[in-house]
């Protein structure tokens, strides 16, 4: 049987079946430390399977000054380490994907519902005060604009929309006075 420095030299060399051997010899090392680090059988085998792929280039790092499964539990260690790492930073970035996706549907359901309240309210005003309302705040349109659709001057206009705010104000206080009411 051949020794471990031995297949190194060879492998760092060019020698593939002197690199298959040495995989075939540690591979069970290799992915049993995987798996004790990392407490999962696929992450292991991933663990495993990266480590291999990269272990002809890392061979040419080895020194001999220790037994080479001395720097193969090294070498696993610190590729578990960094999975952990990579896998910790991954699992809080979705997090954090999460919780961003969760305010925004908060604040979408918020916008929502401030919308609809609106509507109820500018509903439950008179005609003149629901058109004008509905045209400058729904519609967007200038006040100006508005007064030529509605055949008034653009001064009643924004005097209807300060009428508009006054309502809107009034049923937001009372609604939040009602709300405290409950609370007690």
């Amino acid at each position: 049987m051949i020794d471990d420095f031995t297949l190194v030299k060879k492998a760092n060399e060019g020698d593939g079946l002197a690199f298959s051997h040495l995989l075939e010899r540690h591979y069970d090392l290799i992915y049993r430390l995987g798996f004790r680090m990392l407490q999962n059988r696929a992450d292991a085998e991933d663990l495993t399977q990266d480590i291999c792929v990269s272990l002809a280039q890392k061979l040419r790092g080895f020194r001999g000054q220790s037994k080479l499964t001395t720097w193969l539990y090294q070498v696993t260690m610190n590729s578990a380490r960094d999975f952990l790492r990579r896998k910790a930073t991954i699992s809080r970035i979705h997090r954090d994907f999460v919780d961003l996706e969760d305010l925004k549907k908060g604040a979408e359901a918020q916008h929502k519902e401030d919308v609809e309240w609106a509507y109820e309210a500018i509903n439950s005003m008179p005609e003149s005060l629901r058109e004008t309302a509905l045209l400058v705040v729904a519609e967007g349109l200038a006040h100006g604009e508005a007064g030529e659709i509605l055949d008034v001057k653009e001064a009643t206009v924004s005097w209807r929309m300060m009428k508009v705010r006054d309502h809107l104000k009034a049923l937001a206080v009372g609604e939040a006075n009602t709300n405290a009411e409950m609370r007690k």
